[in-house]
């Protein structure tokens, strides 16, 4: 009985390292990327400032067009305007490294809008207004719902 359990001890004994190499390993996609960006960055972590001072158009939320003109435009204070397609707002943003949120409610001036509009709206400032990540490429700023799958695809305005 002893000679059995040495012998299952020496077996997960042998197969432990390579087990546990492979489980911390990254996949090669993966793993080829980070050396990329730390070898352009000399290993630190990619930082990228906010795009403030620019008005970016809505291109699109979640996949879907907006039926509105709808466009958001933050300074380097954290001071924002913009349109959501049925209200002009303004208000205080904190921006984080990689996330933005509001400081207070912003404040609002209504216009008419159809129940889709306000439907798609609704969906505009549940995103916007409950910390989205952030992350720019070239021309477009993307803002991803914190919890959920909603995604604004904002562009530069010229």
């Amino acid at each position: 009985m002893n000679r059995n359990l040495a012998a299952i001890a020496a077996l997960a004994i042998a197969f432990a390292p390579t087990a546990l190499a492979k489980a911390k390993k990254p996949p090669q996609d993966q793993q080829q990327q980070q050396q990329e960006e730390n070898a352009e960055t000399g290993g630190l972590p990619r930082y990228q400032p906010f795009p403030h001072n620019i008005i970016f158009n809505l291109v699109d939320l979640s996949g879907k067009a907006p039926a509105k003109d709808i466009w958001l435009r933050i300074d380097s204070t954290g001071r924002a305007s913009g349109s959501s397609g049925c209200k002009s707002w303004s208000g205080i943003f904190v921006i984080g490294p990689d996330r933005l949120g509001p400081r207070s409610m912003p404040a609002f001036t209504e216009q008419q809008c159809t129940p889709e509009q306000l439907a798609y709206e609704r969906e505009f400032w549940a995103i916007l207004l409950n910390g989205p990540y952030w992350d720019t490429k070239g021309d477009e700023l993307i803002m991803k719902q914190y919890k959920g799958a909603g995604v604004l695809h904002f562009q530069r305005s010229l």
